[in-house]
């Protein structure tokens, strides 16, 4: 299991169809143990060397933007909570904030970059890569990946000048969302108990069948906390509340996953998205979840969505300290779509049921049930939850601190 080593933060503002110049102020890497300040210096260079090459952007001068740290007792480690990266934002003027996370063990380097957005205090574009763990190779991917950030790979769309990250993909902006749609396109692929499950396979993943579905979106991240207030107007709290008013909070933030949601609130946040933007947002169905989490037409033959190595991608029971954690921060599957391994359970669209091997084209599994399916595991399960093919399940009114959901759009 890779472990979080360092944390570089960076302030940006993006290009958006503008002549004008746009500064971009780098913080001073977090060193943590295990990491050298000459590694720390890698990432930092690499990133501000794409920066200052990038059409449109120029670097923030680092002894003004020091200035406003110290007065503001910001702390230099880059541990700040997301409010406080956000208001040093607006305090450098800027539009967008870069965070950067790399981990390693101790032969390999994984870099994550992802862009806050100053004015809605939300994540948007994501990125990110491997390399080995020599300077040299750490400098190279860390101002590739910043060039692919601010370059010409990265653009305006749509979603008020938000970066893109490819053609196909939106962001969902009624209600103020800015929620991430990726575009999955549709295909074939065997769903249930294949081979890289190995041992872990249950009863109720079988039989194993080759199964298309079209194409759809899919969100990005698990519904956060934040976006769940805007279109539901209740919080974490409320719903934790509704549940059992003694029972533990489990994470709580504008970024971290909503959870103590049944699956009838999940079905209404789709209903009220869907009639405020025209389009038709739902859950999605266990063949579609199944589907994307292994990567689509890019299927990765991974035991968890993204890896082999649930660590990399996941927040599970062995790491996540009993509590789930801000959406975005493990590493993407194939498709750039974040913890469909671990964090919280997600509600799918079907009644739990057995498999059918005559049901393969765009299954919708069970016709009439008393429970529905969730997929993906949570901070409280085992790494056998967390697998592509294990299935869960739970009445429809059932609220928990592992229940969340994303959503999928019918194109």
């Amino acid at each position: 299991m890779r472990k979080i080593v360092l944390i570089v933060i960076c302030l940006a503002s993006v290009l958006a169809l503008s002549a004008q110049t746009k500064k971009v102020a780098v913080m001073e890497t977090k060193n943590i143990e295990g990491v050298s300040a000459f590694q720390s210096n890698m990432v930092r260079g690499g990133m501000e060397v794409a920066v200052a090459n990038a059409p449109g952007y120029e670097g923030y001068d680092r002894a003004a933007f020091d200035m406003i740290m110290k007065e503001q007792n910001f702390q230099r480690s880059g541990a700040v909570k997301d409010a406080d990266i956000r208001r040093l934002g607006e305090m450098a003027g800027v539009q967008y904030v870069l965070v950067t996370e790399a981990s390693s063990d101790g032969d390999g380097f994984f870099i994550l970059a992802k862009l806050l957005d100053v004015e809605t205090g939300q994540y948007g574009n994501a990125a990110n890569t491997f390399c080995d763990a020599s300077g040299q190779a750490i400098y190279k991917a860390s101002n590739e990946l910043g060039s692919q950030l601010f370059g010409g790979s990265v653009s305006g769309n749509s979603g008020g000048g938000r970066p893109a990250l490819r053609n196909q993909d939106f962001s969902e902006t009624a209600f103020g969302l800015n929620m991430r749609m990726i575009f999955v396109e549709g295909g074939s692929f065997t769903m249930g108990c294949t081979s890289e499950q190995g041992s872990d396979c249950e009863s109720d993943e079988s039989p194993s069948r080759y199964v298309t579905v079209n194409s759809f979106y899919m969100g990005m991240l698990e519904v956060t906390q934040s976006q769940w207030e805007k279109v539901m107007g209740t919080s974490v709290y409320q719903q934790k509340n509704k549940a059992n008013p003694n029972w533990p909070m489990r994470g709580t933030g504008v970024d971290y996953p909503m959870h103590y949601v049944s699956w009838e609130e999940a079905k209404e946040f789709c209903r009220r998205l869907s009639q405020q933007t025209g389009k038709t947002y739902r859950l999605p169905t266990e063949a579609e979840w199944e589907y994307a989490a292994r990567g689509g037409k890019k299927n990765e033959g991974t035991k968890y969505s993204g890896s082999n190595y649930l660590g990399n991608v996941a927040w599970y029971s062995d790491n996540s300290n009993y509590s789930t954690h801000p959406c975005g921060t493990k590493q993407a599957n194939a498709l750039g779509i974040y913890d469909m391994s671990g964090n919280v359970w997600e509600w799918c669209e079907d009644w739990y049921g057995n498999y059918v091997s005559y049901d393969t084209n765009n299954p919708k599994g069970a016709t009439t049930g008393q429970a529905r399916l969730l997929r993906g595991g949570s901070w409280y399960g085992n790494a056998s939850c967390c697998r592509v093919a294990d299935r869960n399940f739970s009445g429809p009114d059932n609220r928990g601190s592992y229940f969340g959901f994303r959503v999928v759009l019918v194109p």
